[in-house]
């Protein structure tokens, strides 16, 4: 045991003796969760602005326009026509929101009743859409839910809408408790969403470059001269995981410390948070270990890691909600372990859920745990 203690201490020690070591930890991630936060805060000035036609002008198109204006990521600019081609010729908007007549027959024949006209530049199109797309089918459920009320109660599918709208604080509540204790989540923004986003990404750069000490030990012969003194593969292995665990578990604490003091951030359970660092951290360590398996520098374990990671975290929703990006692409986000993190992390934080609520997320971060693992381990080479 002592063996073990001191490779774990030796490593754990070089570590932080390094300056750029803590700027990598805790400097970067503190600094991106600031600036991606306050972008997709609540208070932040930042927005879509979009100018927003009527073509309809009935009750019914009033309140969709109604429900759009929440959005806290878009400002619309209810405006006719004319002056809509007018602002985007002048740049004062980034696209035109259009709703077409007829909207409700258009519902009911599932034609897209809204059309958007980005400008030539507007890169972002894809989240507006995404964003307008998501208020349209709360709409549409509540014309099919009208439909069917419609029949049962012998009335026109319109009054009944008119009556769900009315009653919509109600439903919404009803939506809330059912929630709790469901499998669905609510989502998460601004500094919140950020810090567990970036504190992921910023964990699995610092493992990545920690798991590179293993290539650096056998190109330097530091593996060849330990093993002729009294030591076994599986003391120097294990003595290397609990440095790469420890260093990781100090790093994520003192993130959700220092976003709980600075940004207010309430990262729920202590115990489920323990059980998912612990299950993000196997995974992550195995995930490095199979990188440096395949490569035989530590410059291409860097290379390679990082392109690695960065792609995976854009596609499993660390920058922002997965929501956002198409049906497609939210698919095979779940063949990457940062997004069932992530979930995870919106469980605890937004509806202050339990190891039980995230047993789910957890199973899976242990599967690809063992894979990467059994990957690493298996190509492990020592001398």
């Amino acid at each position: 045991m002592n063996k073990i203690l001191t490779i774990c201490l030796f490593e754990i020690k070089r570590t932080f003796k390094k300056k750029s070591s803590i700027v990598l930890m805790l400097g970067m991630p503190l600094l991106f969760t600031f600036l991606f936060g306050s972008i997709f805060g609540k208070d932040t000035d930042m927005s879509f602005r979009i100018a927003l036609v009527d073509q309809e002008q009935s009750e019914f198109s009033r309140g969709i326009v109604q429900k759009l204006v929440l959005d806290e990521m878009i400002s619309y600019e209810l405006v006719e026509s004319v002056n809509a081609d007018e602002l985007l010729a002048n740049k004062e908007v980034l696209g035109i929101m259009t709703l077409k007549k007829g909207i409700a027959q258009k519902l009911l024949d599932s034609e897209q009743p809204i059309s958007f006209q980005p400008s030539s530049n507007m890169a972002t199109a894809p989240l507006v859409k995404q964003q307008v797309n998501q208020t349209m089918q709360a709409v549409e459920i509540y014309v099919a839910a009208s439909q069917v009320g419609g029949s049962y109660f012998n009335k026109s599918w319109e009054s009944v809408y008119k009556g769900l709208n009315q009653n919509e604080g109600m439903i919404q509540t009803w939506t809330e408790q059912r929630t709790i204790g469901g499998t669905s989540k609510n989502p998460i923004m601004g500094i919140s969403y950020s810090s567990a986003g970036f504190s992921i990404m910023f964990v699995m750069i610092m493992m990545l470059s920690m798991t590179g000490t293993l290539i650096e030990a056998r190109q330097d012969g530091i593996w060849s001269r330990l093993f002729t003194t009294p030591v076994t593969r599986f003391q120097v292995m294990l003595g290397y995981f609990l440095s790469f665990f420890t260093v990781g578990w100090i790093q994520f604490f003192l993130l959700i410390a220092l976003s709980s003091a600075m940004f207010g951030v309430d990262w729920g359970s202590p115990v489920a948070l323990l059980l998912l660092i612990t299950s993000l951290l196997l995974c992550v360590v195995g995930l490095g270990m199979a990188i440096a398996s395949f490569v035989k520098t530590v410059e291409q374990q860097n290379a390679i890691g990082t392109l690695v990671i960065i792609s995976t975290c854009m596609l499993g929703g660390v920058y922002w909600p997965i929501s956002m990006v198409p049906d497609i692409m939210q698919k095979i986000a779940n063949f990457v372990p940062q997004t069932w993190a992530m979930e995870a992390f919106t469980t605890l934080i937004s509806e202050n859920g339990s190891f039980t609520d995230i047993i789910m997320p957890l199973s899976v971060l242990v599967g690809f745990a063992i894979i990467f693992l059994s990957i690493g381990l298996s190509r492990m080479k020592y001398v």
